[in-house]
């Protein structure tokens, strides 16, 4: 199976992606372009900071999220998100940590409006190689059944 349809998910399953590994690289590229606060992107006054060293913004681990999620196999069948609340920055992601994402359905139903879609609620958590949550946050969404199976790529 390459695609998770509505009806591949079960309540409380949880899935994980694949690693990340965020350097030092990477959060000064993204916070510079995004971010530009120093701790994000000068080492040495970083240093001097509340975090004693170079941090990944909220920004950047909600990018790094989004990509974990639409790389992750099998692909989900996402035909869009509603809300995402609950959003919690909970640790400081630094050079060298490995992330990994987590999410868990905490629930599902039918759409009323839909019959090929069906919504579903999930807990997200992306953590660190210490399995430390750095975020969480939860969000819904719509995702396909299999009867809209043509219109999902297996890329």
């Amino acid at each position: 199976m390459s695609i998770e349809y509505y009806e591949d998910m079960d309540l409380h399953q949880k899935r994980r992606s694949r690693e990340y590994l965020l350097t030092s690289e990477d959060i000064i590229d993204f916070a510079k372009k995004w971010d530009p606060q120093p701790f994000h992107i000068d080492p040495e006054l970083a240093k001097k900071s509340r975090f004693g060293g170079l941090v990944a913004s909220s920004s950047h681990l909600n990018a790094i999220s989004a990509k974990l999620e639409n790389e992750r196999r099998p692909k989900r069948a996402w035909v869009t998100v509603l809300s995402s609340d609950k959003t919690k920055f909970i640790n400081p992601a630094r050079p060298g940590d490995i992330l990994i994402l987590e999410n868990e359905v905490l629930s599902k139903r039918e759409s009323n409006s839909n019959p090929d879609v069906g919504i579903v609620h999930f807990a997200v958590r992306l953590l660190n190689q210490r399995n430390e949550p750095v975020l969480t946050y939860e969000m819904t969404t719509i995702v396909g059944k299999r009867s809209l199976s043509s219109q999902f790529s297996e890329d």
